[in-house]
């Protein structure tokens, strides 16, 4: 019987890949099927109504655009920040880890307060 392979190991650290809040997700299907919703009013009333709903009508559909351009940028911004945040991490010196030359960690602890009254 052959020995058993062992599983490779890595010699980096893998970086974890940005991967999109399920809430966003959620709120871009929900503003595709606004879209949608709109597109199916439309074709349902037509030219049959006032000026008024018209104008309310355009209005809603502009905001339902925004939505979904803002959308996007947000999904932008949080990757980089996601990407920013990974690197100052990766940078940041791990605690711990150095020692002096006389093998003491490198830590420095807070000194006691001195009295202020003398005896």
């Amino acid at each position: 019987m052959p020995p058993a392979k062992k599983p490779a190991v890595s010699r980096s650290r893998s970086r974890a890949a940005f991967k999109e809040p399920a809430a966003l997700k959620r709120l871009s299907r929900s503003l595709d099927a606004a879209q949608e919703a709109l597109v199916e009013l439309r074709n349902d009333t037509g030219r049959d109504v006032g000026q008024g709903t018209r104008d309310l009508y355009k209005d809603l559909r502009t905001f339902v655009a925004s939505a979904r351009r803002d959308r996007g940028k947000l999904a932008k911004a949080l990757a980089r920040d996601f990407e920013r945040a990974e690197k100052e991490l990766a940078a940041a010196p791990r605690a711990g880890s150095r020692t002096t030359a006389t093998g003491r960690s490198g830590r420095q602890t807070a000194a006691k307060p001195t009295s202020s009254r003398t005896t």
